[in-house]
């Protein structure tokens, strides 16, 4: 079988073995290509673009890697040259299937509109609905506050949270389009499948669930007696949509009742906890904390490797998602497998994820008061943060199933090629 992925960025030990840079993300896609590549009937090709000086078509990691240049740009724009790159890869390695990675970018938009005349059956893998996202992608905050963060560079560059929304707006008609092309899709809530099905009933509709990045199942498990008292590790806060602002008013809170607490923020761009570079937002969130007097206790880690960040995760005291809209967040699937206990939105596909009051707690996004409850509650009792913990790497060995995913996506691939041939 011969699968041919649209994907948004260079895999990670592909980028390593052609020498190049790549993102963080996108890390669930990692052990899923590294099965698919070890099988002997299937030969899998990826394609994107990436800030390369010339077009590569390179074996590595066992896989055929189209990486077109022109970067973050070409992925933004359907033109011509995408249209002809999609044209070139589809007579270059003839798949059986296409599998699409995300509607947030032009690449399977174009593959869709080159693919008419060949006919190839397309699978596509919704990874965040961004029609919802964009709506809510404020996270609460009013047009002005949001007009006040900016300066006047970012405003001339247009790299700020007003033309970020209005991006993905227009992504969003894009993704509409597409689901409206498309047959069938992966998805893994019940929450991307109700949206899905809302632009295109006659989708056929495949729960697939995730594979983590391996070290997550590897790394050392969540133990109350090692864990340090009063902190939290949350989702990577740099655009409003991730909630932060939330989170600091929940910690003015907790501080009250305790002191010592301490908030770990990863990602953005910072060096021994000092900003390098920040947006408006980042820019904002700032003087909130300063505004708050919680300036010693929160803690911007900046970027950190897979193996760092469950380490982190294995000793905070809580994990908390504060989005005001996201799928199935990777930050609390891979706190769920080493055992951290888990707080999160009752927003989007999250709703899946925890089983309130049983193996973790949701609160409503803007319910700050709420969230600082909560925060204080598991600070204050450990049995109930060593009951979520058991309960939580249940539920996660059931849904993040190495063997038993690979085998049902395989499964997918070969139903849907079935399905075509028999429509011929």
């Amino acid at each position: 079988m011969r699968i041919l992925w649209i994907v948004n960025m260079v895999l990670p030990g592909v980028a390593s073995e052609l020498n190049l840079k790549t993102s963080v993300s996108g890390g669930w896609l990692v052990d899923y290509a590294n099965k698919l590549s070890s099988m002997e009937n299937v030969e899998l090709a990826t394609m994107t673009y990436a800030k390369v000086e010339k077009n590569i078509d390179a074996y590595a990691c066992n896989i055929r890697n189209f990486i077109f240049a022109g970067g973050g740009k070409r992925l933004l724009v359907t033109s011509k040259k995408t249209l002809a790159d999609c044209e070139y890869v589809l007579n270059e390695f003839k798949p059986d299937i296409i599998h699409i990675h995300g509607t947030e970018y032009s690449m399977g938009y174009s593959m869709l509109k080159v693919n008419e005349k060949y006919g190839i059956p397309v699978l596509l893998t919704i990874q965040g609905v961004l029609s919802r996202i964009s709506q809510e992608y404020c996270g609460g905050l009013s047009f002005f506050e949001m007009l006040k963060m900016s300066s006047l560079r970012e405003w001339l560059k247009l790299k700020n949270p007003i033309f970020a929304k209005k991006l993905y707006s227009k992504n969003a008609k894009r993704e509409r389009e597409v689901l409206k092309k498309v047959k069938y899709v992966t998805g893994r809530t019940t929450w991307d499948k109700a949206v899905m099905l809302s632009v295109n009933e006659r989708l056929e509709y495949y729960r697939l669930n995730y594979n983590l990045r391996e070290e997550f199942y590897s790394a050392e498990k969540w133990a109350s007696e090692k864990m340090e008292p009063h902190t939290i590790y949350m989702c990577a806060a740099g655009y409003p949509l991730k909630g932060i602002h939330i989170m600091l008013k929940a910690i003015k809170l907790v501080k009250e009742k305790y002191p010592n607490v301490k908030l770990y923020v990863p990602g953005g761009n910072y060096k021994d906890g000092k900003p390098v570079k920040v947006n408006g937002y980042e820019r904002y969130i700032l003087k909130k904390i300063k505004k708050y007097g919680i300036e010693n206790n929160v803690y911007f880690l900046g970027g950190k490797s897979a193996k760092e960040v469950a380490e982190i995760v294995s000793k905070v005291n809580v994990c908390v998602v504060t989005s005001a809209m996201e799928g199935a967040s990777a930050t609390i699937c891979e706190a769920m497998m080493i055992g951290t206990p888990c707080i999160c939105t009752y927003r989007g596909g999250m709703t899946d994820l925890l089983r309130d009051g049983q193996s973790g707690f949701y609160y409503d996004f803007p319910e700050y008061p709420v969230l600082a409850e909560r925060l204080k509650e598991m600070f204050a009792n450990r049995e109930l943060c060593e009951q979520f913990s058991e309960e939580v790497k249940k539920d996660a060995i059931e849904r993040h199933d190495r063997g038993r995913n690979i085998t049902q996506l395989m499964s997918i691939y070969e139903e849907i090629i079935h399905k075509e041939k028999n429509n011929e």
